[in-house]
């Protein structure tokens, strides 16, 4: 749906330039910016996308997500929109990625080649709308996903504000490309966790793969939201011969290590050829091995693997004593061995800085369409 948009200046000659994602668009009259989704009418900046979801929802295990460390076995309503600040050539979710709204936000369409008469439905839904839905699901978290959310934020920001009050946990599933004046809102509202996606601590990665000028505004965003108490994990999909080399995942995990902590949960994951395929082969299980016991050596206490089995990959050990106390098969528990303070059953080690919130012991894991 059309709602005038936050964070934006205007500029001379009707045009605005909006400050919502790190590309800061200089946006001319009746035109739209990098992410297709933000509209200039005559000098003033509209979201496009307010409301404006692929689906009423999808209960998600927030593993999923994935967040590992962040109250594990919890459900996640999942909703997303249309449109990215990206324009990545891997992109597993394109079909929304790279679709655009229309002007009233209720039907998405394509400009990609030979996709132009292609059209998607949108369900248009209000904030209080969505929170209905949430308790009605019995889902203790929200995650804005699949595409990406920080181009959504006026709809984050009026919708987190209400879920709050209601004890729903936020999510961030995101790029982390943002400004500081967005994400100092975000901030505010209280959102509670983010998945941060580093693809690469290379500027060149970010030019040809992304299509944007720089990995510093994601670096910039994993740092104050850690530093201003949202829950952060990182995600690092490694894709072969572009950004898998045994010193690109030395950098990336002594990073995390000096900026974020080393009980900051990072996720190594692997790639397969989708969208404009940037490399033909599909990420090999020696290279996440490889990846997972570089960061293990860096100093990183909570590493993980996704989209393929790894002995360790999926597990939670103690940063203390290494001790398993959360096994996992899949996104479902085969082992809980923490106590019900969240102390290591074997060493006594306080967990309840790095394990946040409840642990859902009785989790099934069996999800769908809500």
């Amino acid at each position: 749906m059309k709602v005038k948009a936050r964070l934006f200046d205007k500029l001379d000659e009707n045009k605005v330039k909006c400050h919502v994602c790190a590309n800061e668009c200089t946006i001319l009259p009746g035109k739209v910016g990098i992410c297709r989704t933000r509209k200039n009418f005559e000098g003033e900046l509209f979201t496009l996308i307010y409301g404006s979801m692929i689906s009423k929802g999808t209960l998600d295990p927030i593993e999923k997500k994935p967040l590992y460390n962040f109250w594990p076995g919890a459900t996640a309503y999942s909703i997303a929109s249309i449109g990215c600040s990206f324009k990545c050539q891997n992109c597993q979710n394109w079909n929304i990625s790279q679709a655009s709204p229309s002007e009233n936000g209720k039907s998405g369409f394509y400009t990609l080649e030979g996709m132009q008469n292609r059209r998607m439905s949108l369900v248009e839904t209000t904030p209080i709308e969505l929170v209905e839905m949430v308790k009605k699901s019995g889902a203790e978290t929200v995650a804005y996903t699949y595409n990406e959310p920080l181009i959504w934020h006026e709809w984050i920001i009026d919708t987190a504000s209400l879920l709050k009050l209601e004890g729903i946990k936020t999510i961030l599933v995101t790029n982390g490309y943002s400004t500081a004046v967005a994400r100092k809102e975000l901030i505010d509202v209280g959102i509670d966790a983010a998945n941060i996606d580093i693809k690469s601590m290379s500027d060149e990665f970010y030019k040809t793969i992304c299509g944007v000028k720089s990995v510093q505004p994601v670096l910039n965003t994993a740092k104050e939201f850690k530093s201003n108490g949202i829950h952060v994990e990182v995600t690092n999909l490694l894709i072969p011969n572009l950004n898998d080399s045994v010193e690109e995942i030395k950098n990336l995990s002594k990073w995390i290590v000096v900026n974020l902590g080393p009980n900051t949960p990072t996720h190594f994951s692997a790639y397969h050829p989708d969208f404009k395929e940037p490399s033909k082969d599909r990420t090999l299980f020696e290279t996440l091995d490889k990846a997972y016991n570089i960061a293990i050596k860096e100093g990183l206490n909570f590493v993980y693997v996704g989209n393929m089995r790894h002995e360790k990959g999926g597990n939670t050990y103690c940063p203390n004593c290494n001790h398993l106390i959360i096994g996992r098969s899949g996104y479902s528990f085969t082992k809980i061995d923490i106590t019900e303070t969240k102390t290591c059953s074997n060493c006594k080690f306080d967990l309840n800085d790095v394990i946040i919130g409840k642990i859902e012991r009785k989790s099934s894991h069996r999800f769908n369409m809500y």
